[in-house]
């Protein structure tokens, strides 16, 4: 099967709300971007919230406004969140860079035009074929608009089946 045949998965979970200009350094701080991605995971958004690592779960999606992933450490942030169980990430646009850190860590990063219809705890079903992100709790939908043909092509080499 190429990458052409495969399918992308329709993603569930539980929406974890950020607001505008969450920074790298505040996902995941810099004195634990040195651990291992597995290790780091435990200590995501230690600085905002101390218990709220051990709330993320398998499944899970992180939503933010705009510029979300700005300033340094990037890649370790993105890879603590995969490492977490984070399942894919939802802003309005992202800092320089931190797309490509989360598509390297293996999670689509996904742009919305109004991230703040999803808050903390709401149930999200993400359907990357049909390009849309439905809030299961209130019902609203939107559409993924930078799901563009190459980034497609990249999604389903990574998450294809």
């Amino acid at each position: 099967m190429d990458d052409d045949d495969l399918r992308l998965p329709v993603l569930t979970g539980r929406a974890w709300a950020f607001a505008d200009e969450l920074a790298a350094a505040e996902i995941l701080p810099p004195r634990f971007a040195t651990l291992p991605a597995g290790e780091a995971a435990a200590h995501l958004f230690a600085d905002l919230d101390a218990s709220l690592a051990a709330a993320i779960v398998d499944g899970d999606v992180l939503v933010a406004g705009q510029q979300l992933g700005r300033g340094p450490g990037a890649a370790a942030a993105a890879h603590a969140l995969r490492a977490a169980g984070v399942v894919a990430v939802v802003a309005a646009n992202y800092a320089d860079g931190f797309d490509e850190a989360l598509l390297v860590a293996g999670l689509p990063p996904l742009e919305v035009d109004a991230p703040a219809i999803f808050h903390t705890g709401q149930r999200m079903r993400l359907n990357l074929e049909a390009a849309t992100i439905a809030n299961l709790s209130s019902g609203d939908r939107q559409p993924i608009r930078n799901l563009t043909e190459p980034l497609l092509a990249r999604l389903r080499a990574l998450l294809g089946r």
